[in-house]
């Protein structure tokens, strides 16, 4: 079992994307609402909703930053006419919570989050409500106006470039690759802030970027790099080496600004790597995706991204529901700690996750994953900052399907493996 210096001092970091995104979305568009009604889309339903009035703005504040020409969405949701032809599947994906893409449980009944894409439950109706009287356009004066292109950073200190244009290979549907990056620092900074600029969001499904701490993982990486004969080097689970976390994206995501008076360090004179997600879904284009950080000589409190894993797995083939868990101690003489944010991460067998801290006055839930999707995982920030203490046990569950499996799986980075793990951004 792993210590509670032992977690705080992992750098192992894997897949997790990422920071404050919007919605985006997989699911091809159906047949409008018409074909459950009898009446015209042009029509006023009197007091019911109306795509201009009702529906638009949560469209265009959820999901325009994927749904439009060349995001990562395979369709556009800018008009009423694209809106009108995928509104079945816009009510099936919303009202199942498949969109916006948010794997953490943002109802209130374990925190919420200030980067949660996530609709409120009369949102969902409204739409749902539109569909059933049959799509109604309303008037376009009662319209939002378009949605304003995402900014940048009011500052750029260092940017982490990939230095090529890189072609996803053409015969996978999903291509995960990694790219080492020297950003030339000579002295050492915090991150307090964050832009991932992809460089074609048509192909560009997450990307993180890992720091490199010591010329040991630096060697490794570059042998990885060596061995493979494109650009990069294949990596799934994360980096492939001892690595730390630094910073993610998703499709949708802007900059992020991290919580005011903490940062991620990042050390003088050493190198990163850059994992981006290719999604072949909408075809295979060149990208050379970026990364701009705003970089502080000091802060007030240092931040870590601390990954809390259960290793112990032993996953049974065949089970519906099979689950994992463990469970860390916090020593008595250790500070307290803040945590501010949460990422779960697993592979593909995943489905639900349950993190929480056993104190002396109860229970507190750090972070509920109740339908996992691989594709859509993310690191989020409360809204209201968590707090545990020497004394305080942190447990973590996880559950997996494996009826899709032959054979026993096990904790491991490959596609064929299986992963636990809840990253917390914290200070202490």
């Amino acid at each position: 079992m792993l210590t509670w210096r032992g977690i705080l001092t992992l750098t192992a970091a894997l897949p997790l994307a990422l920071l404050s995104a919007s919605c985006g979305d997989d699911e091809t568009p159906g047949s409008t609402g018409n074909s459950s009604t009898n009446g015209s889309t042009s029509e006023q339903p009197g007091d019911g909703p109306t795509y201009y009035k009702d529906v638009a703005p949560i469209l265009l504040e959820n999901c325009a930053n994927c749904h439009r020409a060349e995001g990562i969405a395979s369709f556009s949701l800018l008009t009423y006419e694209e809106a009108k032809t995928a509104a079945l599947s816009i009510r099936s994906a919303t009202e199942a919570r498949r969109m916006p893409p948010f794997v953490l449980d943002n109802t209130g009944e374990c925190n919420t989050y200030s980067d949660a894409r996530w609709l409120t439950d009369a949102q969902i109706a409204t739409i749902g409500a539109w569909v059933e009287a049959g799509t109604p356009e309303g008037d376009a004066k009662d319209g939002p106006a378009p949605p304003e292109p995402v900014g940048g950073l009011d500052r750029v200190d260092v940017t982490f470039d990939m230095g090529l244009d890189y072609t996803p290979d053409e015969s996978l549907v999903d291509d995960y690759r990694c790219f080492i990056i020297d950003p030339g620092l000579t002295e050492t900074a915090y991150m307090i802030a964050s832009d991932v600029k992809p460089g074609d969001q048509r192909v560009v499904h997450h990307a993180i970027l890992y720091a490199l701490d010591n010329a040991n993982a630096e060697a490794e990486a570059a042998a990885l790099d060596a061995e493979d004969a494109t650009p990069g080097y294949r990596c799934f689970g994360g980096a492939g080496v001892n690595s730390r976390w630094v910073v993610g994206w998703a499709p949708g995501g802007g900059p992020t600004t991290y919580p005011e008076g903490t940062g991620i360090k990042l050390n003088a004179g050493r190198k990163a790597v850059l994992q981006v997600h290719y999604n072949l879904s909408n075809g295979a284009f060149p990208d050379r995706t970026r990364v701009e950080l705003k970089l502080a000589p000091t802060v007030a409190k240092e931040a870590v991204v601390t990954p809390l894993p259960a290793l112990n797995l032993n996953l049974p083939p065949g089970q519906e529901l099979t689950e994992a868990t463990n469970q860390y101690t916090i020593p008595a003489q250790a500070p307290e700690v803040t945590i501010y944010g949460i990422g779960p991460h697993m592979h593909t067998l995943g489905r639900t996750m349950h993190v929480r801290a056993e104190t002396d006055s109860g229970e507190t839930c750090l972070g509920r994953v109740n339908d996992w999707d691989f594709h859509w995982q993310s690191n989020s920030f409360y809204t209201t900052p968590l707090t545990v203490r020497g004394g305080d046990t942190l447990r973590i569950t996880c559950g997996y399907d494996t009826r899709t499996r032959n054979q026993t799986t096990t904790w491991g980075e490959g596609t064929e493996d299986e992963m636990c793990i809840a990253f917390l951004y914290m200070t202490y």
